[in-house]
């Protein structure tokens, strides 16, 4: 045995050293930070909206990890993830339980109940002056309302309940008071009561709603509505149905300020409000109010049957406002449905479309029965159903953006539709009858439900919003 192979014989054994494998692939990187907050996706979609909410665009998704778009991204993410951790949670409800339905259709005729005894105020005032107030104040309550119960909504899902009561509280007592300088700055002291009342109702009726109590608010009212039909049939009913309406509303009105107390508890931290999104609510409640009014306003005193049109559109408020509560859930089904993006943008477009055919149908029914009420074949009248007709779409259009707080997009659209309509009759002056009016007015409506889709298609879309 030579020197060499004795020292190799003496020498300790050696063994390879094996070094632990790093993998350098960016996407099982992306994969590892992502898989905490996706530990129970069940689809590709769900990783889709988690990866927008990361940061990732269609652009990284090219640069950084090769794929077209982040939607093919999320697919191989989706993959490299492996099975859920534990069973996915249930998917959310998409309908309301039968008192929560009722309770939203019924929103639409409590909107009308003060307008019962309308006949019964406009002999009392006369037209000119008692119109003129309601319309004022009724544009002034319509944006109050709603901003008050946007902020009042932001508090109870802030977690601050007494805050949110006290919200309302203070702005309900303050509704006489704003309603009675809109009548001062009209004139007498009936217009003063006449638009106190309104105001005083408007907010009484937020409050109610918003602590789920409609049918106080229907019982409160059931009496004035009685006399005010009562009044139709013999005028020497009138006294008794101006009463009734008084008290009507001061009963509702006390109802709304006893909700408001004992909720929560005193001393909650404060929370902040998004000033710019409430701005956008009034601004938005104004004009929606304007766009209502101002087409009706021409043929309050001469037309009533071209200006009871509005009615339809009134009635059906309810159930267009339950038809766009359950869109959130019908888009939240479809996320589990769908297998591609494309495949979820498809059927979100049909659920839209098919959602905007049912708010245009109910006002349809409606308006074919008022029609038939007033018996009349007046080709304006007509057009004119047919405007708030269309108009319930765009209303259930305007419920979805609300919801992505889309109030620029909202009130612009607005804004074109009122100048489209009054700056077509402006141009055509004394040439303006009360047929081309109407259609003008349809043309506006109809223009306003394509902008409000426009504004719709690029929120939509987005799968995050429906995590």
């Amino acid at each position: 045995m030579t020197v060499e192979d004795q020292a190799e014989a003496t020498a300790p054994p050696t063994h390879p050293v094996v070094l632990p494998r790093i993998s350098t692939d960016p996407l099982d990187m992306l994969v590892d930070r992502m898989r905490p907050a996706l530990a129970r996706a069940v689809e590709a979609l769900q990783v889709a909206a988690a990866l927008e909410a990361d940061g990732v665009t269609d652009r990284i998704a090219r640069v950084e990890y090769g794929f077209p778009d982040v939607f093919a991204l999320s697919s191989e993410v989706f993959r490299r993830l492996g099975p859920p951790a534990d069973d996915p949670p249930a998917p959310v409800a998409t309908g309301h339980g039968r008192r929560q339905t009722l309770r939203l259709l019924l929103h639409g005729p409590l909107y009308a109940l003060p307008s019962a005894v309308f006949p019964a105020v406009l002999a009392v005032l006369g037209h000119r002056h008692a119109v003129l107030a309601l319309t004022l104040a009724g544009v002034a309550g319509w944006a109050y309302a709603g901003t008050v119960a946007f902020a009042a909504y932001k508090l109870l899902g802030a977690n601050r309940p007494h805050r949110a009561a006290r919200l309302l509280r203070f702005s309900a007592l303050a509704a006489p008071l704003l309603g009675g300088l809109i009548g001062a700055a009209i004139g007498s002291w009936a217009l003063v009561l006449l638009a106190a009342g309104q105001l005083t109702y408007q907010l009484a009726g937020t409050v109610l709603m918003f602590y789920r109590r409609e049918l106080w608010q229907a019982l409160a009212m059931a009496t004035a509505v009685v006399a005010g039909v009562a009044y139709l049939l013999d005028e020497r009913a009138r006294d008794a149905a101006l009463i009734a309406a008084g008290a009507g509303v001061l009963l509702a009105f006390s109802a709304a300020l006893w909700c408001t107390f004992r909720k929560g508890r005193a001393g909650e931290p404060p929370a902040r409000l998004p000033w710019r999104a409430l701005g956008g609510v009034t601004a938005y409640g104004l004009l929606s109010a304007l766009l209502l009014l101002h087409a009706a306003l021409p043929y309050l005193s001469g037309r009533l049957d071209i200006a009871v049109a509005v009615a339809p559109l009134i009635l059906s408020m309810g159930f267009v406002e339950w038809r766009a509560e359950r869109f959130r859930g019908q888009a939240v089904g479809l996320t589990r449905t769908s297998r591609r993006p494309a495949d979820f943008e498809v059927h979100l477009a049909r659920v839209i479309g098919h959602e905007i055919l049912l708010c245009l149908a109910v006002p349809a029914v409606l308006g074919v029965a008022l029609v038939a009420v007033l018996r009349t074949t007046d080709p304006a009248v007509m057009v004119m159903v047919v405007a708030h007709v269309l108009l319930a779409g765009a209303y259930y259009v305007a419920f979805l953006l609300a919801g992505f707080e889309r109030f620029g997009r909202l009130c612009a659209s607005l804004l074109a539709a009122l100048a489209l309509h009054l700056g077509a009759v402006f141009l055509l002056g004394r040439a303006v009858t009360p047929l081309i009016d109407t259609v003008l007015f349809a043309g506006s409506v109809l223009a306003l439900l394509a902008l409000f889709l426009l504004g719709l298609a690029p929120s939509v879309r987005q799968v995050r919003h429906y995590r």
